[in-house]
């Protein structure tokens, strides 16, 4: 009996233990689960279809409410993929292309020094816990503890979608040389690029009113999300009261308003986002030399050896964000030497869905293959002949 007891006190002991290390030291992030189960669930149903790129290729056929695709050869720009080109859908990170164009600018003209040394501490104060954390702390590993250029940082966040580092350069390159430059690249259904912090701010309900969210104009939520982030920047008190709050609570909405809050965010089409890729190849966005060393950043994704294998030139820059998967490139196939441009958007994803396509990387693989796999190209064309007549 007592052998018995004492098994039975050591079992409950280490089930005790292995509970607070498993459940208690992750407890918050448990907890979020929970609340999320219904959003967890969404779209479940797509994901038995959906391990090959070939399932894949055919929800994109039959939903077009979720995706857009412009995908062309510059040899050929007439004849390519044209999906739901011209419907708006948020941008994400993927708009960090326009600072990186405004931030080679200013390096040619000589306004910035690409030199000058940036500390981490003036980059973490847009730093909100809980929102693309990992994102972020890939180039705190990186630079903790030595210095990082501005130069360093600007390839850091085109690598790593890095929102705080898009933050910071947001201010660093100035609001009013932003908006010139949008006017200076005419693309009328492309929304001015925010500060991320001030936008996930501006949609916490512990922080602000979002209930008339829906009546306010662009303009509007552009001015508030950038007063927001401008005071997280300069003012002290504000920052440590905003990141308790993140801390405690994350956004204060569950995952499925998340993802549809999206829709207040900066908006572009396909169509406008790859006719523009296509300038930036042929060395037309603003200059020539500028448009060389935007090229230049771009191709950070060359040092991956499966890119390397099937591209001889090939530059990006994705985002990944609750609901939302997206990106823009542009690349030559090694197998038959054609160049192509595009820009494939999956928005307002069902959450589950999302998980399971942001999981398995689905999206970059597709849209890399697209480009030097023509029978993906040829299914995704017939998918959405087939379903969109």
């Amino acid at each position: 009996m007592k052998r018995a007891l004492k098994f039975l006190f050591i079992f409950l002991f280490v089930a005790a233990a292995v509970f607070a290390m498993v459940i208690g030291l992750n407890y918050s992030g448990f907890k979020t689960l929970f609340e999320n189960k219904a959003g967890m669930a969404e779209g479940s149903q797509y994901i038995e279809n959906t391990y090959s790129l070939e399932g894949l290729a055919q929800f994109v056929g039959e939903h077009p409410e979720w995706v857009s695709i412009t995908s062309y050869n510059v040899n050929d720009p007439d004849s390519g993929i044209f999906y739901q080109e011209n419907i708006p859908r948020a941008l994400g990170a993927t708009s960090n292309i326009f600072l990186l164009m405004e931030y080679e600018r200013q390096v040619a003209e000589g306004i910035i020094d690409p030199a000058e040394i940036v500390t981490l501490e003036e980059i973490k104060k847009f730093a909100l816990p809980e929102i693309s954390e990992n994102n972020h702390q890939k180039l705190v590993e990186k630079f903790e503890g030595r210095s990082a250029t501005l130069d360093d940082i600007v390839k850091a966040m085109l690598q790593n979608s890095d929102l705080v580092v898009a933050d910071y350069l947001w201010f660093k390159l100035g609001e009013q040389n932003i908006r010139a430059l949008m006017d200076t690249l005419n693309m009328p259904e492309t929304s001015l690029p925010l500060p991320f912090s001030g936008m996930y701010m501006r949609i916490n309900p512990s922080l602000n009113d979002t209930a008339g969210l829906d009546s306010v104009s662009y303009s509007e939520f552009a001015e508030q999300a950038i007063e927001s982030a401008r005071n997280l920047k300069d003012d002290s008190i504000f920052n440590m009261e905003v990141k308790a709050q993140f801390e405690d609570d994350r956004l204060s909405l569950s995952f499925m308003q998340e993802r549809d809050a999206l829709a207040y965010f900066p908006q572009a089409t396909t169509r406008e986002l790859a006719d523009m890729m296509a300038l930036l190849l042929s060395d037309e966005i603003l200059s020539k030399e500028i448009s060389q060393q935007i090229k230049q950043k771009l191709r950070w994704p060359m040092g991956s050896e499966p890119i390397a294998r099937s591209f001889s030139d090939y530059g990006a820059i994705y985002d990944n964000r609750m609901g939302l998967l997206g990106g823009i490139d542009f690349g030559t196939s090694i197998y038959d030497g054609h160049t192509s441009v595009q820009a494939v958007f999956f928005d307002q994803l069902p959450v589950g869905f999302w998980v399971h396509m942001s999981a398995n990387h689905m999206q970059e693989d597709y849209q890399q293959r697209l480009i030097w796999d023509p029978a993906l190209y040829e299914t995704t064309i017939k998918e959405i002949a087939k379903n969109n007549e």
